[in-house]
């Protein structure tokens, strides 16, 4: 595929796909130490990458005589990854839309767990209801979230072989973009998971209730944060892409957060663009940077330049600071 001639403009897109599948690529090298649901916590993102890269494929073939010959998605595959990459968009929809989302999943999760148990411990609801992520002191993912994110989930059935098949395109991809290059990682980062359910109550109990949103917000902030800010060691510009995508949706939800449970979690909402969360979210490179405003001096060529006047790294300290305060004045809410 890299023996095509490109323009600087799609030679720079290359670039930050091949970052991103590095980033995969890393996640799948270190599986034995990311137990418990790192994948699927993961899977908005991988979504959002190997969507993203079809897409940006689909769109060089269209506008070259020269086509790459590389691996587009089926009619399954395309479905597939367009609904995995949407749960990226976990809070870019109304209060009301997340909290009942999540509180369906919680209710079937409820009911099937507990359908495993016998008539006493059912009726005594001796039974887990969901299980959370733990890295250090800090939730990073819970189960229900993880139902969430992946795509035409149901509890009970078993859908490995399938997902094993819509895997393979990204396996493919790793290759032909020649990102089998692990970042490194922190070999020491622990990664637990706890059951909560019967007498082991969650830090709000174990009813569903707005807490859990609020939490499951949390975990989604904390995972990014945690398990992919720190747990990769190396920079990329995977981690602001990412980083970014939560920063721009939390800025459209805290407000209607704060009016429905008369809370007031604040957000700098300066860093805040269209325009950028576009190009975060896909690889138009050509669309966002003139030939001309390519900064190959700087990780993302310029773009954090052209919309907010700040180098890379500038911008994504402003960023990891309002999402950290964010974390923090909902932990403390929830005082966890």
């Amino acid at each position: 595929m890299m023996s095509a001639e490109f323009n600087i403009q799609q030679r720079t897109a290359i670039n930050l796909i091949q970052n991103d599948f590095r980033f995969i690529y890393t996640i799948l090298r270190n599986k034995d130490q990311l137990q418990s649901n790192y994948n699927v916590m993961s899977m908005p993102f991988l979504g959002t990458i190997i969507d993203g890269t079809e897409e940006w494929i689909q769109a060089f073939n269209a506008s070259t005589k020269e086509k790459l010959e590389v691996p587009i998605f089926s009619s399954d595959e395309q479905k597939y990854y367009e609904e995995m990459r949407a749960s990226i968009k976990f809070i870019d929809d109304s209060y009301a839309n997340i909290r009942q989302k999540l509180s369906n999943i919680y209710n079937d999760s409820e009911i099937y767990f507990a359908s495993l148990c016998k008539p006493i411990a059912r009726k005594m609801k001796l039974y887990d209801i969901f299980g959370a992520d733990i890295v250090g002191s800090h939730f990073c993912g819970n189960t229900i979230l993880c139902n969430y994110y992946v795509p035409q989930y149901k509890f009970g059935i078993e859908k490995g072989e399938e997902l094993q098949k819509y895997s393979e395109i990204g396996g493919k991809y790793i290759v032909l973009f020649d990102a089998k290059k692990e970042y490194c990682v922190d070999k020491n980062m622990n990664f637990t998971f706890k059951d909560y359910g019967g007498f082991v109550k969650s830090p709000f109990g174990n009813r569903f209730s707005d807490k859990f949103v609020l939490f499951s917000i949390v975990c989604q902030i904390n995972f990014i944060m945690i398990c992919i800010e720190k747990y990769i060691k190396e920079e990329c510009t995977t981690k602001l892409r990412f980083e970014y995508l939560q920063y721009y949706y939390l800025t459209n939800v805290l407000g209607e957060i704060n009016e429905t449970l008369n809370t007031d979690f604040t957000i700098d909402q300066q860093w805040k663009s269209d325009l950028f969360r576009n190009s975060m979210a896909h690889y138009k490179i050509g669309v966002a940077l003139k030939p001309s405003e390519i900064k190959y001096d700087d990780l993302m060529f310029g773009l954090t330049q052209k919309y907010f006047r700040q180098d890379y790294l500038s911008l994504k300290k402003k960023i990891l600071t309002n999402l950290q305060s964010v974390s923090d004045q909902i932990e403390e809410y929830l005082r966890i």
